[in-house]
């Protein structure tokens, strides 16, 4: 027969101890030491954020051909677009225009949906090889309807992108590394209006005539 020569009050403030040493190693315990430490988990910050831009870069060139497809009917204009599909009055203007109608209609709904699938990996490549084959049908049309339809749908596949690159940085960045890459992301229209232009001119000068038999 054994007899414990600890009494119950002394049980009871040993067993406390112990779970206040307990609580105060867990809150007290360094979040970072898994890494190695705080300078170690900063360098490893550093590198995963470095892998992340590398990645993300091919956005911004992405936008500068969602650009330039939006705005290629006014380059066209200057080589004929105009005679080929026999447009008169404002119809090349409602041409122009008939693409953002799509657009607008489009920008909320696509954000919506992207957020229900969360899957911006397969929903923005699908969505830019569509706007893609829709661009192509542009150059088959004959006519004014064919155009506005052609247009309009552009407009509507298109307008997922924009939005849904935003989407796809918020998920990546944090808050205060969301602005500088945002900015950045917008660079592509600016870069799209300073050589949209210039690459249009050397695509029409190339063509021009190759349609011909």
């Amino acid at each position: 027969m054994t007899i414990s020569l600890k009494s119950p009050a002394r049980s009871s403030d040993h067993e406390k101890f112990s779970d206040e040493q307990y609580d105060y190693h867990v809150n007290n315990a360094d979040p970072d030491a898994e890494f190695g430490g705080t300078e170690a988990r900063k360098i490893l910050e550093k590198k995963l954020l470095w892998k992340v831009d590398c990645r993300m870069s091919i956005l911004v060139l992405i936008y500068i051909l969602n650009y330039i497809d939006r705005n290629n009917a006014g380059a066209a204009r200057l080589r004929g677009f105009e005679a080929d599909l026999n447009l008169q009055g404002t119809e090349f203007a409602t041409l122009l225009s008939i693409l953002y109608v799509g657009y607008i209609i489009m920008q909320v709904p696509s954000n919506m949906f992207l957020n229900w699938i969360g899957k911006p990996s397969l929903y923005l490549p699908t969505c830019i090889a569509i706007w893609g084959a829709i661009s192509s049908l542009t150059g088959v049309t004959t006519n004014f309807t064919g155009a506005l339809l052609t247009r309009f749908f552009l407009g509507f596949v298109e307008a997922a992108f924009f939005p849904g690159a935003l989407f796809l940085l918020s998920k990546w960045y944090k808050p205060n590394e969301l602005g500088l890459r945002t900015a950045i992301l917008y660079c592509g229209n600016i870069i799209s209006n300073a050589f949209g232009s210039l690459m249009a001119a050397g695509i029409l000068d190339g063509m021009e005539g190759k349609q011909d038999p």
